[in-house]
C-alpha cells in the first residue's frame, strides 16, 4: 500500500499489513502518545484521533494513530488533540496500582488487536471513499 501517511502503532497485528510508513514500538498506549506528541511537535499532523474507539487507554493494550506522511507547520490542534489525549490516560493510569490492560491474557490481547486494527482499517476506507 502507498500511503500519504505514517502509521505509528504498539498493535504487532499491523507489521505485515503492507504499510509503506509503518512505525512500531513495543510499548504502551500512554508512551506511544507520547511518541506521537513529539512527531506532532515536529511538524506532522493528526489523520486519525487518537481516542478513537470506545476503548479507554488504560483498557486497550493496543493503538495505532496516523499522521500526515510529511512535516509542515505545526499544527495546533493536533498539539491539542494529543496532549489532551496523554493527559487523559495518564489520570486513567494513575487510578490502578497495575493498569487494566496488563492483566488481559492472550486470547484477549489478540481481540484487542484486531479491534484496532480494524478500526484503522475502517478509516482508510472511508479515506479511499472521499477521494
Amino acid at each position: 500500500m502507498g500511503h500519504p501517511f505514517r502509521c505509528i502503532t504498539n498493535n504487532p497485528m499491523l507489521i505485515d499489513r503492507g504499510f509503506t510508513d509503518l512505525e512500531y514500538y513495543e510499548t504502551d498506549v500512554l508512551e506511544l502518545f507520547r511518541v506521537v506528541f513529539q512527531k506532532v511537535n515536529c511538524g506532522y499532523r493528526l489523520l486519525t484521533h487518537p481516542l478513537t474507539g470506545s476503548i479507554r487507554p488504560d483498557i486497550t493494550p493496543y493503538k495505532t494513530v496516523l499522521l500526515s506522511g510529511t512535516a509542515g507547520t505545526i499544527d495546533m490542534e493536533s498539539v491539542t488533540l494529543i496532549g489532551k489525549a496523554i493527559r487523559y490516560a495518564e489520570d486513567l493510569y494513575r487510578l490502578r496500582d497495575i493498569p487494566v490492560y496488563k492483566k488481559w491474557g492472550k486470547a484477549a490481547r489478540e481481540d484487542f488487536q484486531l479491534i484496532d486494527l480494524s478500526i484503522i482499517e475502517r478509516a482508510l476506507e472511508v479515506e479511499e471513499m472521499g477521494k
